[in-house]
């Protein structure tokens, strides 16, 4: 293990937790910062740095971190950043692996006292091999290790998976975290690196890399002082696993906005949009796509060919299926006349038996599973794709069963689209998914995840 990858270790795996600037003000940072520790139901040690306060949400408090009995392997510090000096080589005297300095008040108000203060920061963690997340920063989560060190208590229901995000907004990590507690989709680490103090893109893929509990990677990127280190990072790492980059600042006005953020250079979007391409990563625009494409990506292998078979318990959703796979580039798949014929007999006269296959009328399970069947074993097929709309006439546990069966026996891709009250069909949903099957609420929603997975394989074969 090399020193890098024992800090980022003790960063992400701490066996005790300081809060400097801990408060019992609800609306403070300190506050936050230690109820979400409090709130992730690990058993390591939590200590609140407060000058006179002895106790904290029931938390024993201490007046400083000297006072504190053993070791601190990561400190957060919500503190003015004009007392961040002081807090971090106190961290430095008490040896303290890593820091997430939630203030802000440093290089991103572009005045040189801000900067100064940021050097100066990094001068002392240096000296004292301190890893810092941070300043201007919302904090990390490690859901394996039951780690929330952030101001966002919620962050602790966070469900375990293999994705793991580095945002240099906060904000936008928060839409993608939000979106996967809301879709019950797993996430590893979530890392906001703000202003990029000692800790940048570049120093925390060759971790993740090596990381057995991170399958994919999520970036957003509002700018790099260091551009070229960034794309030589990416690169490697996508060489092993999937990167998905979203780049903010694609107009001259939001690039503006994005350089006074984190303080970081924007740069052409362009040039970055190219360099990121080239260098293995699936680049995306709209934010809803980075969490999509990152669970595919997670779940299935792309497929050969970019023809798609669509499937709907309803007329109107599979058509806008098909307008979707025509409009993202990929093929309707024209089923052999030995797959014709089969569902022309299998299914009613009502129903559309072409692709897209229409089995409104035909719902019991045999025959839902039988067209299955004919349609996977279709050489022409290299993707199905499901939409339904959950109703009390069609329950997705009717079909649960079936497609789990078909999927053991063909390795082709299926995606299920489905549209129901939140939270009604979840262990349904969440069945599917730990089996393999990705869902997806919407029809353009599966399909643009769909043209990404293809995107990976066409990259993965040029090698």
């Amino acid at each position: 293990m090399t020193k890098d990858d024992e800090a980022f270790h003790f960063l992400f795996n701490p066996r005790s937790v300081a809060v400097v600037g801990a408060s019992e003000n609800p609306l403070k940072m300190g506050h936050q910062c230690l109820l979400s520790l409090r709130e992730s139901g690990s058993h390591r040690s939590i200590y609140p740095i407060h000058p006179r306060l002895k106790e904290i949400l029931g938390i024993p408090a201490y007046p400083g971190l000297q006072y504190v009995p053993g070791e601190v392997d990561l400190a957060i510090l919500a503190v003015p950043a004009s007392e961040t000096i002081f807090a971090l080589k106190a961290c430095q005297e008490k040896g303290v692996r890593g820091a997430i300095i939630i203030t802000a008040g440093f290089r991103e108000i572009e005045k040189p006292s801000g900067e100064l203060l940021q050097k100066e920061m990094a001068r002392i963690a240096n000296q004292g091999r301190i890893k810092i997340i941070g300043p201007n920063t919302f904090g990390l989560v490690n859901v394996h290790a039951q780690l929330n060190a952030s101001f966002t208590p919620v962050f602790s229901r966070l469900k375990p998976g293999s994705i793991s995000v580095i945002g240099q907004s906060g904000g936008v990590s928060h839409l993608v975290a939000y979106q996967a507690l809301n879709e019950g989709v797993g996430l590893s680490k979530v890392v906001g690196i703000g202003n990029r103090c000692n800790v940048d893109f570049a120093d925390l893929l060759p971790f993740l890399e090596k990381d057995s509990e991170t399958k994919c990677v999520i970036l957003f990127i509002e700018g790099q002082d260091d551009p070229r280190g960034l794309i030589t990072a990416v690169k490697k790492f996508a060489s092993r696993k999937p990167i998905i980059a979203m780049k903010a600042g694609r107009y001259a006005e939001s690039s503006k906005a994005a350089r006074s953020h984190t303080g970081s250079l924007a740069g052409r979007y362009e040039i970055y949009e190219a360099s990121l391409k080239q260098a293995g990563a699936l680049v995306v625009q709209d934010p809803g796509e980075l969490l999509d494409v990152a669970k595919i990506l997670t779940m299935l292998r792309p497929p050969p060919g970019r023809n798609v078979a669509v499937m709907s318990f309803q007329a109107g959703p599979g058509i806008l299926l098909t307008d979707a796979v025509v409009e993202h580039g990929l093929r309707m798949a024209v089923f052999s006349p030995a797959t014709q014929e089969k569902l022309d007999k299998l299914l009613p006269p009502l129903t559309i038996r072409t692709n897209p296959v229409d089995i409104a009328f035909a719902q019991d399970e045999p025959v839902f599973e039988e067209s299955l069947h004919i349609i996977l074993q279709d050489e022409n097929v290299d993707t199905l794709v499901i939409f339904l709309l959950h109703h009390p006439f069609m329950d997705l546990r009717r079909i649960v069963r079936p497609l789990l069966r078909q999927r053991m026996l063909s390795p082709k891709p299926i995606l299920l689209g489905v549209n129901a009250l939140q939270g009604s069909i979840a262990e349904e949903v969440a069945e599917l998914e730990r089996r393999g099957i990705p869902v997806y609420p919407l029809p353009d929603r599966a399909i643009r995840a769909l043209k990404r997975l293809m995107q990976y394989g066409g990259s993965l074969r040029k090698g």
